[in-house]
């Protein structure tokens, strides 16, 4: 085999920044932070790693699916040595916070990129090798193969950008070429390179793999159509200490002898928070706490920190949460009435049958979150974002939503009677059997909306667009069409 040494110039690798960089500075003012693997020290204590920028530990399985989960670092030893270094290996993702802020906000591209635990905007499995003293000894990165082809495709880039970071001085070596591989996108590349790096205490090594396997073609050759997906793109990453870890023994000694550490700050305020009614918690601290059937009626949270918190059963009656980060968060049965929830973060949270009778909800982004069974009566969301909700069998009768965005909502059974829908968009939205009788629709966008056996009675539609809509079986009994554009074929009810 060909051994040769690579230079970062040699190579004509670029180390592009992105957009992740360009935007660390306004994140950092904001009080978030796009966490990175490579923010882990080697040689550091499991005790000492740092915990907010990291979720979903569990035991790794050597770049495949997370297997037993953990609490966290520290129960490494719970994972079994990984066969071929002896090390126990803790898979983990990145805090998904700002993924959901930016979705909330309809942030397209940093939704993207945000989404997946990732090195340089590849995605990758990422796991933490410790010893048996609880040591952090190594870190592997393998690009994600589970993620769509797009993302995939750009696996082998990530070994280009590892180069590159740590310089010049890497000892490669092409890898044999089996039977039938034939080159992906022009490239066929098998390497594997070394690299001793002093200046992170560390021996770094990867592979890079670009090409069809045997078998695989960009054409079906039994159906002559195009193939997906066929191809291997990957780059697999391990950077381990060299050499033992220093005064390993006595640190892990001391550690040891160290007193259990009591609750964290936001520990002790979660507990406080359980049975909190009228408590100032404003701009609160509450990140996936379990707050399950806690009593916070009339509470001041705005501004409040809940992101993926569990208040499920909660009593919010008449609590503030205006401009609260309430995303993916868990609110099923929760009663809500009358609670401020003004510019709130809602998207993907859970509120099945959840109380929110007269709540204050403008400009609330509550995009994919399920509302289904709950109760909304006279609540009020003008300008709200109820993009993607599941609203099905809901009660929003005499809801002022005025102006709120609904498209591909489904809310099958939903009653809207008399409700306020005014200036909606409710492209593709899913109407089957709803109530909308008395309901005030006039100049709403109703696109492609199913509206089957849907009770218009009485309903003002004036300048209302129902192109493409579905119409069958509805009840127009008094509804008013005056100016409206309707599907064709559609006779208007005289």
């Amino acid at each position: 085999m060909l051994k040769i040494t690579l230079s970062v110039c040699a190579l004509g690798a670029v180390l592009i920044a992105g957009p992740a960089a360009a935007q660390a500075p306004a994140l950092e003012a904001a009080g978030l932070y796009a966490p990175s693997a490579f923010d882990l020290a080697l040689g550091a204590h499991a005790s000492e790693l740092p915990t907010d920028q990291f979720i979903r530990y569990a035991c790794g399985t050597n770049g495949g699916p997370p297997s037993r989960p953990l609490a966290g670092w520290t129960g490494f030893a719970e994972c079994r040595p990984d066969p071929s270094t002896g090390f126990h290996e803790v898979y983990f993702l990145y805090d998904n916070e700002l993924e959901y802020v930016s979705k909330a906000r309809g942030l397209v591209t940093q939704a993207a990129l945000y989404q997946y635990t990732s090195a340089y905007e590849i995605p990758v499995v990422a796991s933490a090798l410790f010893d048996d003293d609880g040591f952090y000894v190594g870190l592997r990165l393998i690009t994600d193969p589970r993620v769509p082809v797009a993302l995939r495709e750009k696996g082998s880039a990530l070994g280009n950008f590892l180069i590159a970071r740590y310089g010049e001085g890497w000892a490669c070596e092409e890898l044999p070429r089996l039977p039938g591989e034939q080159p992906y996108l022009g490239s066929l590349i098998k390497r594997a390179c070394m690299l001793s790096a002093p200046n992170e205490n560390a021996v770094l090594s990867l592979e890079i793999h670009q090409f069809r396997k045997a078998g695989q073609g960009a054409i079906d050759l039994g159906n002559n159509l195009p193939t997906e997906g066929q191809f291997e793109s990957s780059t697999r990453f391990e950077m381990m200490l060299d050499g033992p870890v220093e005064n390993g023994a006595a640190r892990a000694a001391e550690i040891a002898a160290r007193p259990p550490a009591g609750p964290s700050e936001r520990e002790l305020l979660a507990a406080r928070a359980l049975n909190c009614p009228g408590c100032d918690l404003q701009d609160a601290d509450l990140k996936r706490a379990n707050l399950s059937g806690a009593q916070l009626a009339g509470a001041n949270l705005t501004g409040a920190n809940l992101h993926e918190a569990d208040l499920s059963n909660a009593d919010l009656t008449g609590a503030i949460l205006d401009g609260a980060n309430i995303n993916h968060a868990i609110l099923r049965r929760a009663n809500l009435e009358g609670a401020s929830l003004k510019n709130v973060m809602l998207y993907e949270t859970r509120l099945d049958g959840a109380n929110l009778t007269g709540a204050a909800m403008n400009g609330a982004l509550a995009g994919m979150a399920h509302f289904p069974g709950a109760q909304l009566v006279d609540v009020v969301m003008i300008d709200g974002d109820l993009r993607a909700a599941r609203i099905n069998d809901a009660n929003l009768s005499r809801a002022d939503l005025r102006g709120t965005w609904f498209d591909d909502a489904q809310m099958m059974r939903a009653d809207f009677s008399e409700a306020r829908l005014a200036q909606t968009i409710m492209w593709g939205v899913n109407l089957t059997g709803a109530k909308l009788a008395g309901a005030d629709m006039r100049a709403s966008d109703l696109i492609r909306a199913n509206l089957r056996g849907a009770d218009l009675s009485g309903a003002d539609l004036t300048e209302a667009r129902l192109t493409f809509a579905n119409l069958a079986d509805t009840t127009l009994t008094g509804a008013v069409f005056e100016d409206a554009q309707l599907p064709g074929g559609f006779s208007r009810p005289q």
